[in-house]
């Protein structure tokens, strides 16, 4: 018989775990039981190293849980009242691919946005809907909450494909919202930011700080702060500034995946760059810092998060996993942004598009705030790439080459239809492992 909650982590062999696992063991109001690992068999060897280290963290806690470690996927989904998924299919290499094949051609080579989120959309929606399909039939009742890649698209398939209860999550909105408190030297309780638009394609519209709107003070800030000034608050995406002019365009702060699309040609040369220069894409540097980060895992001596962590990314993925957990277990109402289904939050876009907004969490789920209409500045660039994720979606499940195509045309970083045709017949062709539904 169940004592408390059970959480089962599938990707559990992922170097980002121990952050969740510590910050497991720091919230007070969630009992906690039991934490189960799962991962693929070719990943054992990882997962088992990342259970050995979060071990010692728990034995060097003041809190208490069981944790282990399975490849037994059906057993753990029949006992958790919490499914976080955070895999990676084909892993860092597959990763790799995504990001060098659109750089071939001249593309922007990212692992969410452009060809290469496209390409890891492809690989991964029929997996998370086989664990959803598993789910329903195992346990219907649990939650999943989603942090895999491209995480929007992903929670958007299984809303419209699946009857499970999903949540998608990503670590940027509150990474924006804590920078510009620590920016500002105010508590992150006395700030709330009101975001609207798409996972890795949002905007915060209005900062507020005990009430009272500080948005043009923030802008101010942004368009003052010099390129050396600039602290990266996402470790993925190299350290960004805003022109000035820019902001005052468009007077909200971008997320800052918005590089990539307004920032285009300078992004590219970066990527290029680092290849040019032996560093490689971000996939390959985070190989190296995965590497270093599992030996440092495997030092009987390492009781603590390593700092090297910090560069992997993922800052605030185990706060905003808890805070989620703690609404949905203790019917704690509170508001958070997160990916939901769209209903009447953003008057652009479809009721049952799945959007990156607040929303009211409670113990019956999310339910997206409506929002006021989004700006005409940024309301073409929200419908094009929201356009682009249903038709990846659709091809994904349906295994549709011309829905493919289409997907890629409509992507705003995919510059012509020669080149998308391309990229396709590459993607397609280095990922037919993983591809089946294109085979014919």
């Amino acid at each position: 018989m169940k004592s408390g909650i059970r959480i089962a982590v599938i990707g559990g062999g992922s170097s980002y775990t121990p952050e969740l696992i510590s910050g497991l063991l720091d919230v007070d109001d969630l009992a906690i039981e039991q934490v189960t690992l799962v991962d693929i068999p070719e990943g054992r060897d990882k997962m088992e190293i990342i259970r050995t280290f979060c071990q010692r963290l728990i034995d060097h806690s003041n809190k208490k849980f069981i944790l282990q470690a399975t490849c037994n996927r059906h057993q753990a989904l029949a006992d958790a009242d919490f499914v976080l998924s955070q895999f990676r299919v084909g892993g860092l290499n597959a990763r790799a691919r995504d990001e060098s094949i659109p750089l071939k051609y001249g593309v922007i080579g990212q692992e969410t946005v452009g060809a290469g989120g496209f390409a890891s959309a492809l690989r991964t929606i029929p997996v998370a809907l086989e664990l959803a399909r598993e789910l329903e039939e195992l346990n219907p009742e649990a939650w999943l909450i989603n942090f895999t890649n491209p995480s929007g698209m992903i929670t958007e398939a299984l809303l419209r494909y699946q009857g499970i209860r999903t949540i998608g999550l990503c670590n940027v909105p509150i990474t924006i919202e804590r920078t510009i408190a620590q920016a500002l030297h105010v508590s992150p309780d006395v700030i709330s930011v009101d975001f609207l638009g798409l996972n890795h394609l949002s905007f915060a519209r209005h900062v507020y700080v005990q009430g009272k709107d500080i948005t043009p003070l923030v802008l101010e800030f942004l368009k003052n702060m010099s390129q050396d000034a600039v602290k990266n608050s996402v470790a993925n995406i190299p350290k960004e500034t805003w022109a000035p002019y820019l902001l005052d365009a468009v007077p909200m702060i971008p997320n800052p995946y918005l590089q990539y699309y307004w920032n285009t040609d300078v992004m590219l040369r970066k990527q290029l760059a680092d290849i040019e220069n032996g560093k490689g894409t971000r996939a390959i540097q985070v190989m190296a810092i995965e590497a270093e980060l599992f030996k440092q895992y495997q030092n009987p001596q390492q009781v603590t998060l390593p700092e090297l962590l910090m560069q992997r990314g993922g800052a605030y993925y185990s706060t905003v996993a808890v805070m989620l957990m703690e609404s949905l277990a203790l019917n704690k109402r509170r508001e958070m942004v997160v990916n939901v289904k769209n209903d009447q939050a953003l008057d652009v876009l479809p009721a049952d598009s799945v959007v990156e907004v607040p929303a009211v969490i409670d113990g019956r789920g999310a339910r997206a705030i409506t929002m006021e209409p989004v700006p005409l500045e940024v309301k073409g660039l929200i419908q094009q790439v929201k356009a682009y994720e249903q038709l990846t979606i659709e091809a994904a499940v349906e295994g549709h080459r011309g829905k493919a195509l289409a997907a890629l045309l409509t992507n705003p970083l995919v510059p012509s239809s020669e080149i998308a045709h391309k990229i396709l017949d590459d993607i397609l062709r280095e990922n037919a492992a993983y591809l089946p539904q294109f085979a014919s």
